[in-house]
């Protein structure tokens, strides 16, 4: 039981610093807050397991070798425990919402985008810092905490964890339902529209078949006789103008049927709902991994990220606004 309160002590913790780094890491080149992480609460669980998966492996290796050997060896083992887990992470992530968090495609050294050098590297340097210097004052100070202390902390963190978990996950698969509603809509739209310009194509063809086949019969009548046909041509060619306007004008409005028309605007008006419906959970996550794209769904992911974007500016708009006029009454 002790053995457990530690890890989830360890791991909380290690969770909490993981998301604080990585949320000024990403909150100082956009100039705002981010708050980076997988969980609603400020922790990132990859560090907690990722922290605990260190500590397990290297801590025996802790006193085995000389100074700078040990560094080195620390470093280096560190760097590939952290590569495979970041990786392992990724493709089951990807498994499990049909969505690629991060991609490192740009980076120069990498693996399938789900790990590069630079990364890997760093967290080898976070590793060997939590080895020989973090992780000795946070053992002595969570080994302080009273058991009556302890046990309930770790009790109600591992209850937070499973409902952060639960919660986040659910709306994750709620944001995939979305994502894939409006992708069927999105292709349907598509697929309407080349039916109608097709149709309305076909359409104009045939009318312009027929126009040819009536100058192809004035000009056999023309052998009738001169006189005769040069009358028929003056009526045919009337006939002809307006049986074509009568084709030209049924084209287009095979072009805008009804029910063409309706469903149309129907796909249209969900399309618009569902774009404007983004929850902040939604909006968070997508702002939090700003490379994540979906595997299932891409091109309604974009307008979804789009839409997102827009209603997170429309907030930051209205709150600007409110702290001008709060300042305009107090003057």
């Amino acid at each position: 039981m002790q053995t457990f309160v530690k890890l989830i002590l360890f791991f909380s913790v290690y969770s909490m610093i993981g998301w604080l780094c990585e949320s000024i890491y990403c909150s100082m080149p956009q100039k705002r807050w981010i708050n980076r992480g997988f969980l609603n609460g400020p922790f990132c669980p990859v560090y907690g397991f990722g922290a605990l998966l260190i500590l397990a492996v290297l801590s025996p290796l802790l006193g085995v070798f000389e100074f700078p050997l040990e560094l080195i060896v620390l470093f280096f083992t560190a760097t590939l425990l952290t590569s495979v887990l970041e990786y392992v992470t990724s493709v089951l992530l990807e498994k499990l919402f049909h969505t690629s968090w991060w991609d490192y495609s740009n980076h120069k050294y990498q693996i399938h985008g789900r790990v590069c050098l630079m990364n890997s590297l760093l967290f080898g340097v976070m590793s060997t810092l939590v080895l020989e210097v973090l992780h000795p004052l946070i053992s002595s100070l969570l080994t302080a905490i009273p058991r009556i202390v302890s046990f309930p902390l770790a009790g109600g963190l591992f209850v937070y964890f499973i409902l952060d978990g639960t919660v986040t996950t659910i709306g994750i698969l709620r944001m995939n339902g979305k994502l894939a509603q409006l992708q069927t809509i999105l292709d349907e739209i598509r697929e309407r529209t080349a039916a109608v310009a097709e149709t309305n194509l076909a359409g104009l063809e045939h009318s312009l078949d027929e126009l040819r086949d009536k100058a192809d019969e004035l000009k056999s009548e023309t052998l009738l006789s001169l006189r005769q046909a040069l009358e028929e041509l003056r009526l045919k060619t009337d006939d002809v103008k307006t049986e074509s306007i009568e084709r030209l004008r049924n084209s287009i409005l095979d072009f805008v049927n009804d029910e063409n028309r309706i469903r149309l605007r129907m796909l249209q008006d969900k399309q618009e709902y569902l774009e404007s419906q983004t929850h902040p959970m939604h909006r968070r996550i997508m702002e939090a991994f700003p490379h994540m794209r979906s595997i299932q769904s891409p091109e309604s992911f974009q307008r979804f990220r789009q839409a997102a974007a827009a209603a997170r500016k429309r907030v930051r708009g209205s709150g600007s606004e409110s702290e001008s006029e709060s300042e305009d009454k107090k003057e």
